[in-house]
C-alpha cells in the first residue's frame, strides 16, 4: 500500500495506523448493491439529442424518486466502545423506525406527485412543438405553391 497526500509519500506516517484500524472494524460481508444499466444513470450519457436525453431522464426519475427505510451497515469506531455504540444506534433505528416510515411514506407520494406533474409537462410541451411544426409546415407550403387567387390572377 501506498499512500500520497498532496504529491508526498506519507505512507510511513499514515499506513500502519490506517491498517491497525481497518483491522479492528467489522463490517459484516454483504454484496455491494449494483445498479442494474437499464436504470443507471449512467444511461444519460449515451443519449443522442436533447429530446432523448429528457425521455431517458424522466424514465429513471421514476425508479428514483422514492426513499426506503431498508436496513443498512451502521458505520463503527474501533473497539469495545465502538461496537457498543453502533449496538446502541443499531437499537434506536429498530425503535424509531416506525416514525421513519411515515415521513418516508408522505415524502415519497411528494416525489412521485413531482415526478408525475414533470411527466405530464414534458408530454405537453411535446404535443405542442408538433403542433407547432405542422403548423409551420402548413404556412411554408403555402408560401411555397401560392394559389391562382392569391396571386392577382382575374
Amino acid at each position: 500500500m501506498k499512500i500520497v497526500v498532496a504529491g508526498t509519500d506519507r505512507t510511513a506516517e499514515i499506513g500502519a495506523r490506517l491498517q491497525a484500524t481497518a483491522g479492528h472494524i467489522a463490517i459484516a460481508p454483504r454484496k455491494p448493491a449494483q445498479i442494474e444499466h437499464a436504470i443507471s444513470s449512467l444511461r444519460l450519457a449515451d443519449t443522442t439529442s436533447e429530446s432523448h436525453y429528457h425521455q431517458e431522464f424522466l424514465r429513471l426519475l421514476r425508479y428514483r424518486d422514492n426513499v426506503d427505510t431498508l436496513p443498512f451497515v451502521i458505520p463503527r469506531k474501533p473497539g469495545l466502545i465502538g461496537g457498543l455504540i453502533a449496538k446502541g444506534k443499531a437499537r434506536l433505528w429498530s425503535l424509531l423506525r416506525y416514525q421513519h416510515d411515515r415521513i418516508t411514506f408522505r415524502q415519497n407520494l411528494i416525489n412521485n406527485l413531482y415526478t408525475s406533474a414533470l411527466e405530464l409537462e414534458y408530454e405537453r410541451r411535446q404535443r405542442e412543438i408538433a403542433q407547432l411544426s405542422q403548423r409551420l409546415t402548413e404556412l411554408e407550403a403555402r408560401l411555397s405553391n401560392p394559389s391562382a387567387a392569391e396571386r392577382g390572377a382575374p
